[in-house]
């Protein structure tokens, strides 16, 4: 029997090659975007999952209410990972990191280059985390002082094909070490917040920094025992920071400490302080959802093709009845054809994937590769999709076929027209409904990202250039240096900084205003921006009110800072004015604090995901991390030599290193970028299957409609009256769809603008061009087969009349 079913299958698609097509294509790019899609969130759910332990390690994480606003951070203090370990039997281990800046040189006999991926780590790292070595023991690696573990890259790099085991490196931190390389790591898992270019001991922080309480930087991590209870565990750490860190006079409550397990860190953006970028869970639901929508799109292209086509389809089922065929016979062949093609789509949706991969690793960022021998997984869920595919889109049709009554079908007497008219009308609005809402999302994620890339951040970011200064630089060696760049002729300004914008590595600390109507209890923890006098003026800031810090007043050196508007606000202070001449105390200085000479208007130093925190501005800066050029030349290329010439004589050992604002910038919006990316791409996809449905739907409708047109021709009618006449219909359905689709869309995408805290407002031209762009689609796949009836001969059509 299933002999049977199958090739009557076959005879069937093939015998309308015309419609077969259009569902299988529509079926195949259906499952290969599907497959893409379970190719992203299987990546991204497999995050750390490599580390044997992975289930019981749980990061430490604290929690502060800075001015009203409840921040996360995966950071603690040095002494607190020791002292759970040994205060609570149920943490068997623990191990700290801490990035040893993030632009270190590392020196190999004449080769010596800036690397970016380094850390300090306890001894205990291979431990808790399963980092195999290639070379050297694990168990003892870490535990000499001027030990270092290199990556396979860096070993490449530095050594070729010399053995590095035993060999000596030099580092510059904030002073050099040299180092003896005690171990090869073997290939770190893509899929991992920790993939170290090169790892060092702990003890190169220095025993005083980690014995600091209130030292935050550090990311912590504990190894627990199989029946640890990680709620009740949460709720011991009160008593635990109550203990350790008491509140300070002056200073805002200590964070309160919890922990988090480490296969929820890769999808837990909310978190500050983390060692690597992280993803979204809310990605996994939205894109979840985009291949449901896209499957579904597929299979409705099915089913309407498939009711739509009853009509020549009765009398089959007519005499397969009267010969005796069962209900349930029918069911059974009907969708043993939707098997077949489910089948063959699947076939062509391995090739699309196959071909395509690049092109999505490109587009999402990701590096995926497939092997469906060892992914059964993926070829599990192909699997699931081509037979879910299948019965959805074959279910319907199947029923609906297999209910026509055989005495009035073969007397011409079909039933059910209305109902199958009604039910593909619904399933064309439920496509252009899910491709308009696709458009706006579309439009809404490069709207915004046309914002944040465009916006004026209250500073000047054109052609700036920054110089990475090495730490160990003294800092009038330095302040020379930048003096010889700004007489430069294609240099305007310069100026020495502690941090820069887009910079992770700023100083945050507590911050109070001091004497009379001021109460050390009205604390905030605020930003430092230690730079030279420079700053101002090569940012471009502006002035809010008092004056700008002067090297013309002495004690603007030591004694004088500015502030924020973001600062004024958060002190309480009414006016800009209110808070010239009032002194804060930070870092440590509670005794004598600075004097508040002026108020810079708020510029954005962080990502527009965030508010422009307090922040107070000083030109007390002992060290500088940048110098930061402003260029005042279209001869770029011309400068950034004189450039390296002026660095080759001021710092020879270190090579010129330098990076554009633009860039730095551009960084911090790189998921999102991603996700547009992939979202238009996937939402021309489901446009390009919407249109093949509709293409086929008008095609079967223009067919039924050939007599009808033939005597309207006739009769007098136009080419273009006829068109409209066929077009309307379908646009009517464009209609009701841009209805349902705008306050879901609008809805969806206002919650995903709420991840900015700059955000551009949600323009009406957003729906206009997604309606526009709904129906010009429509019009076109339409207006084909309504153009080429209508200017066909009426003769023909008339002829068997």
């Amino acid at each position: 029997m299933l002999k049977n079913y199958l090739k009557i299958a076959f005879r069937n698609l093939l015998r309308h090659k015309g419609y077969t097509f259009i569902n299988m294509a529509g079926l195949a790019v259906g499952i290969a975007c599907c497959t893409f899609i379970l190719l992203y969130v299987q990546d991204e759910l497999s995050f750390e999952k490599h580390h044997r332990n992975a289930s019981n390690i749980y990061r430490l994480t604290i929690t502060i209410d800075n001015n009203g606003t409840v921040e996360k951070a995966g950071i603690t203090s040095p002494p607190i990972a020791p002292q759970l370990m040994q205060d609570y039997p149920e943490v068997k281990q623990f191990v700290r990191l801490s990035s040893t800046g993030g632009h270190e040189l590392v020196k190999y006999g004449e080769k010596a280059f800036y690397e970016t991926g380094g850390f300090f780590a306890d001894s205990t790292l291979f431990q808790v985390f399963d980092f195999p070595l290639v070379a050297g023991n694990a168990a003892t690696a870490l535990n000499e002082p001027n030990s270092i573990v290199l990556s396979q890259d860096l070993v490449k790099k530095y050594f070729g094909n010399e053995n590095p085991m035993g060999k000596m490196v030099e580092l510059e931190t904030q002073t050099p070490h040299t180092l003896k390389v005690t171990g090869v790591l073997a290939e770190v898992p893509r899929t991992t917040q920790v993939r170290p270019d090169f790892i060092v001991p702990m003890s190169l922080v220095g025993r005083d920094f980690l014995s600091q309480w209130f030292a935050y930087g550090f990311t912590s991590y504990i190894l627990v025992n199989s029946n640890f209870n990680a709620a009740a565990f949460d709720k011991k750490l009160a008593a635990f920071t109550k203990k350790y860190q008491p509140n300070q006079p002056g200073n805002p409550p200590p964070p309160a400490l919890h922990i988090q397990p480490l296969l929820d860190i890769h999808l837990e953006p909310e978190y500050g302080g983390q060692l690597a970028p992280v993803s979204d869970k809310n990605n996994i639901y939205l894109f979840s959802a985009l291949a449901l929508f896209i499957i579904l799109l597929a299979c409705i292209n099915f089913m309407n093709l498939a009711t739509a086509r009853s009509q020549n389809r009765s009398k089959e089922v007519g005499v397969r009845k009267v010969i005796g065929a069962t209900r349930s016979q029918l069911i059974r062949q009907f969708l043993s054809e939707s098997m077949v093609l489910s089948g063959f789509a699947l076939l062509l949706a391995m090739l699309m994937v196959r071909l395509a991969l690049p092109l999505f690793n490109q587009l999402s960022g990701k590096y995926i590769q497939l092997n469906y021998l060892q992914n059964p997984e993926m070829w599990l869920g192909m699997l699931g999709l081509t037979l879910f595919a299948g019965l959805v889109a074959g279910i319907y049709p199947a029923f609906y076929l297999s209910g026509f009554r055989p005495v009035q079908v073969l007397k011409g007497r079909q039933t059910g027209a209305v109902s199958g008219v009604a039910l593909r009308q619904g399933l064309v609005i439920l496509q252009f409904a899910i491709s308009i809402g696709m458009i706006v999302g579309t439009a809404v994620v490069y709207n915004q990202m046309q914002y944040v890339q465009n916006k004026r951040l209250g500073f000047n970011q054109e052609q700036m250039l920054i110089v990475n200064i090495p730490g160990n630089q003294p800092i009038q060696k330095s302040r020379t240096f930048r003096d010889q760049v700004q007489e430069l002729p294609g240099v305007k300004n310069a100026t020495l900084t502690g941090s820069i914008p887009a910079d992770e590595g700023w100083w945050r600390t507590p911050m109070h205003p001091m004497g009379q109507g001021n109460s050390q209890d009205n604390s905030i923890i605020g930003f430092v921006l230690p730079a030279d006098f420079e700053f101002i003026k090569t940012f471009d800031l502006e002035l809010e009110a008092g004056r700008f810090l002067d090297k013309k007043f002495a004690t603007d050196t030591a004694r004088s800072i500015m502030l924020n508007e973001a600062a004024v606000a958060a002190f309480g202070w009414q006016s800009p004015n209110e808070a010239l001449g009032q002194r804060i105390s930070y870092g440590g200085r509670d005794s004598i604090g600075s004097v508040v000479v002026g108020v810079l208007k708020d510029f954005n130093f962080q990502s527009l995901h965030q508010k422009v925190e307090p922040m107070v501005f000083s030109a007390s800066t002992n060290r500088a991390s940048f110098l930061v050029v402003r260029l005042a030349t279209n001869d770029v290329s011309g400068t950034l030599a004189q450039l390296e010439s002026k660095w080759n004589a001021f710092d020879p050992k270190h090579p010129f290193d330098f990076t554009f604002m633009d860039d730095r910038l551009q960084r911090q919006y790189q998921a999102e970028l991603q996700l547009g990316r992939i979202f238009a791409t996937f939402a021309g996809l489901a446009i390009f299957i919407a249109c093949l449905g509709l293409f086929g739907l008008a095609s079967f409708t223009t067919e039924q409609r050939t007599k009808e047109i033939g005597i309207r021709k006739v009769l007098g009618a136009s080419v273009s009256g006829i068109v409209g006449m066929l077009s309307k219909d379908f646009l009517k359905l464009v209609l009701v769809a841009n209805v349902i689709a705008w306050p879901l869309a609008w809805y969806g995408m206002n919650q995903w603008l709420q991840n900015f805290e700059f955000r551009t407002p949600f323009s009406w031209w957003i729906f206009g061009i997604a309606a526009l762009a709904a129906f010009v689609i429509a019009l076109f796949t339409v207006s084909f087969h309504a153009v080429k009836a209508a200017v066909s001969n009426p003769v023909k059509a008339l002829r068997s009349e």
